[in-house]
């Protein structure tokens, strides 16, 4: 008699493997991230994000016909219909396949397609790990699943998203870049106090020479530091926790060949806010349309964040193994973050410049938006033309103005504004033609 699948694996079986199944890995994503499941999935989504402002989604594509780049659906609708993991296979093949191979019996076969329903869970879950090192380097996650490609940004101001210097550069200063994304931290009201990057910059800040004179002093530079030494220097000095991803994932691509990607960017330090047991955000999983075939088993499907499912089609005629999940890391705390390129090449802001007739003759009234960052400064320049400025450009010698009072030019000209940091280099900039009282 045939091999039957489906009877061979009851549903009993089924709900006991899903409801088995854990999601947790011993990665610091889960400790950051830890696993949750709930049967009110945008409820306790709300309530986990305890009134901050929720992601913001936008389509970059999707391959079905009645899709639009960059349209923008409802956060509301993205947690109840998009947020949605599914891996699937053609088990009568598979079955195929093993019995060819050898597999010896039914018992062997039902062995190998435990295996099969093992495997696809686990994608599911490896699609959860993706998305939670996405919102941890990036700030955001991107979804490519059931034909969709969508991109989900949690919040965090570009102002938190900044660029670090050449830390493979053993006389760069990274203890500079540290202290400035402390205290931006500190500038939003937030202590930083978990800090996550890649072994890659593990290395090279203990290879760095002023970490190693921090750590051993002067007439030890060269010495390379210890783990143990970097992580108390940075507790100390910066009251910072340093962890380490480096876990990565494998997948297929397009053309069949098999490639492995990480979690976590190799070229990212991530600064957070974290609370009790380092947590950071959750890993809300939610109830998926397949468990409504588990209605009898309510105690289970509390426990099961993957649904296991198993079905028969007439065309073609086949049996199908699926594993499926709904999931979303919750960031409660955007404002908590901030996200650091290591070598990250540093583009000017925009200022946008506004003149307009002063309150006498030959003087104009400039208003600035957006309002320059505490510390920094406005400088600018005259001419009968724009003048061109470059990111960290030395504008010490320009004019300075302090944001409110009546400039003297003449209509026609222009006026180009920057705001510039404490050692005068420019960090955002913008100009217009002057209008002046006549």
């Amino acid at each position: 008699m045939a091999f039957d699948v489906l009877s061979a694996i009851d549903v009993n079986e089924r709900v006991q493997f899903s409801q088995n199944f854990s999601v947790a890995r011993p990665t610091v994503l889960d400790t950051l991230f830890p696993d949750v499941k709930t049967q009110h999935f945008k409820a306790e989504y709300y309530r986990l994000m305890q009134g901050q402002t929720l992601p913001t989604p936008a389509f970059v594509h999707a391959m079905d016909s009645e899709a639009h780049i960059g349209t923008r659906p409802s956060f509301e609708k993205v947690l109840t219909e998009k947020l949605f993991i599914k891996e699937k296979i053609n088990q009568s093949e598979q079955i195929q396949m093993y019995i060819n191979n050898g597999v010896p019996d039914d018992n062997g076969l039902i062995k190998w397609v435990f295996d099969d329903m093992g495997r696809l869970s686990e994608n599911v879950v490896t699609r959860s790990l993706i998305m939670k090192g996405n919102a941890l380097s990036r700030g955001i996650i991107k979804v490519k699943e059931n034909n969709l490609d969508i991109t989900v940004d949690f919040g965090v101001p570009a102002d938190q998203k900044i660029n670090f210097g050449d830390w493979s550069d053993p006389d760069y200063d990274i203890f500079g870049d540290i202290q400035k994304a402390v205290k931006l931290g500190k500038d939003n009201g937030k202590i930083l106090n978990t800090m996550v990057t890649s072994d890659t910059q593990v290395q090279r800040m203990r290879k760095n020479k002023a970490m190693q004179t921090a750590v051993y002093g002067g007439i030890n530079v060269g010495k390379y530091v210890t783990m143990a030494d970097l992580r108390s220097t940075l507790k100390e000095e910066f009251g910072l926790d340093l962890a380490v991803c480096d876990e990565r994932f494998a997948y297929t691509k397009a053309d069949g060949s098999r490639v492995t990607s990480r979690y976590f960017d190799e070229d990212v330090v991530s600064f957070s806010v974290t609370g009790v047991n380092h947590q950071l955000g959750t890993g809300l999983w939610g109830p998926t349309p397949e468990e409504a075939a588990y209605a009898a088993y309510q105690e289970a499907i509390q426990k099961m964040f993957v649904c296991v499912t198993m079905w028969e089609s007439p065309d073609p005629v086949a049996k199908w193994t699926k594993a499926s999940g709904m999931f979303i890391p919750v960031l409660p705390d955007p404002y908590g973050m901030v996200i650091a390129k290591v070598g990250g090449s540093a583009t000017l802001g925009t200022l946008t410049v506004n003149s307009v007739a002063g309150s006498s003759s030959g003087k104009t009234t400039v208003t600035v938006s957006p309002a320059k960052a505490e510390g920094h400064s406005y400088k600018y320049k005259i001419s009968s033309s724009a003048t061109a400025v470059t990111v960290g450009q030395n504008v010490q010698t320009w004019s300075a103005w302090d944001g409110s009072a009546e400039i003297e030019a003449a209509t026609g000209q222009y006026i180009t504004v920057v705001e510039c940091d404490a050692s005068y280099k420019a960090v955002k900039a913008g100009n217009t033609t002057v209008t002046a009282e006549a």
